[in-house]
């Protein structure tokens, strides 16, 4: 016995028809015909009256045929549940200016949330990818946004380096700044802390970079941050802004843009509709 022959005869059960169970299960009408004379003969039972309008289940038929379906449901919940799925890839992007420690945990969460799906993760993809990991003010047109994590920016210094406490922008400026060309809230900044410029000692496009400079005690620096900031070096402090710039640039959203014509079940997925 084998489940393939269990299939055969079930077939041929439910539709009352060895020629219509051979066009079910795309076979020829002798592969039902040996499969049910080989269970017939391995168990000494008769499963099939046969007439000339088909076949139906003998008594002892019918008790074989409820626990044969039994055996397939089980064999199905079994394969449904261990055997690896083919997982349909998707591309993802990822816009530069967001730092590593940030994609990884943003992909990590995507993962998780679409099992189906093999994620190809792009930098720099050569055409509009299916998502983008983003914030929410540099989300591309043709794409809707779902928010996964929330950030305040905060002023990043070397560790050790003197601050009063409260914090005060002047106090900051006494240091060298390192000017992020990548940062989203940088013009912001610039408009409402024109000085800053005239404190610059170095420009960089990175929030990697920006960190590794800090820590090398090169100069200070503003990062959006998550509420957990123990992901920082040990060697760098993080300072609150809060007070010291307008609320409107003191946070940032940061998650996952979709294209307009992505799959439902994706959307569904990530909690847009």
């Amino acid at each position: 016995m084998d489940l393939r022959s269990l299939r055969y005869f079930c077939a041929a059960a439910e539709l009352g028809s060895i020629t219509a169970a051979a066009e079910h299960c795309h076979v020829a009408q002798p592969s039902i015909s040996n499969a049910v004379a080989q269970l017939e003969a391995e168990f000494a039972l008769r499963l099939f009256s046969r007439s000339r309008r088909g076949v139906s289940l003998t008594p002892a038929g019918r008790d074989f045929h409820q626990q044969a379906r039994q055996l397939l449901r089980n064999a199905e919940q079994v394969e449904a549940r261990f055997k690896q799925r083919r997982r349909s890839p998707l591309q993802l992007g990822i816009h530069r200016e967001l730092a590593s420690r940030d994609s990884a945990w943003l992909v990590q969460l995507l993962s998780r949330s679409l099992p189906d799906h093999q994620l190809e993760v792009r930098s720099q993809p050569q055409q509009p990818p299916a998502l983008w990991l983003t914030s929410a003010r540099r989300v591309p047109t043709g794409y809707r946004f779902a928010s996964l994590l929330d950030q305040q920016y905060h002023l990043l210094t070397p560790r050790g380096w003197p601050l009063p406490q409260p914090l005060t922008l002047e106090a900051a400026l006494d240091y060298p700044w390192i000017d992020r060309l990548d940062c989203e809230q940088r013009a912001a900044l610039l408009s409402r802390l024109p000085q800053l410029s005239e404190h610059c000692l170095l420009q960089v496009d990175t929030e990697d970079l920006a960190l590794s400079l800090v820590q090398h005690q090169q100069g200070v620096t503003v990062m959006a941050l998550s509420d957990d900031t123990e992901g920082l070096p040990a060697d760098i402090q993080a300072h609150s802004l809060q007070g010291l710039v307008p609320a409107e640039l003191l946070g940032r959203q940061l998650g996952v843009a979709l294209r307009e014509d992505i799959d439902a079940g994706v959307a569904q997925a990530l909690g847009l509709q």
